[in-house]
């Protein structure tokens, strides 16, 4: 299950922003952009145990929500990019989040992936793509999926 962690509104202005600017320096054009961050958890755990760990582990809850239904944040009419490290790539964040999950739950799951979301509204999709591959995607340990949400 993939558990998608996403800043707070009020809070996440400047990494927007960042965003925006990375994406105008690659020559497109942004009207607005929300970016989270991805942890795809495998094993078998029950819906509660994937809520406690966004709830207590995964989110900060001053600054940050979570969702355990990817692309659940109101965005609509934007171009969503899931960027993540190919399969073959150790992943040190998904490692660190896998034996933090066994601290928090007393088991480990099979296996845990750290990846992070794009969401910008205004591209078109050729734009848009040639962007994600110039600036977000190192193709050698990358791979990253596009879809009009």
């Amino acid at each position: 299950m993939m558990i998608e962690i996403w800043t707070k509104e009020k809070y996440a202005g400047s990494e927007e922003a960042g965003f925006i600017g990375r994406m105008a320096h690659a020559g497109l054009k942004v009207k607005a952009a929300r970016l989270s961050r991805l942890y795809r958890v495998d094993g078998d755990l029950s819906r509660a145990e994937f809520d406690r760990l966004g709830r207590e582990l995964l989110a900060d809850p001053v600054s940050e929500r979570y969702s355990l239904k990817p692309g659940a944040n109101g965005f609509k009419g934007a171009w969503r990019v899931e960027v993540w490290l190919k399969d073959s790539v150790t992943d040190v964040v998904g490692d660190s989040v896998r034996e933090a999950v066994a601290d928090v739950l007393g088991r480990r799951p099979e296996r845990v992936r750290f990846g992070r979301a794009y969401y910008a509204l205004g591209p078109s999709a050729a734009a848009m793509e040639a962007a994600v591959r110039g600036t977000l995607v190192n193709q050698t340990v990358n791979r990253f999926g596009m879809e009009k949400i």
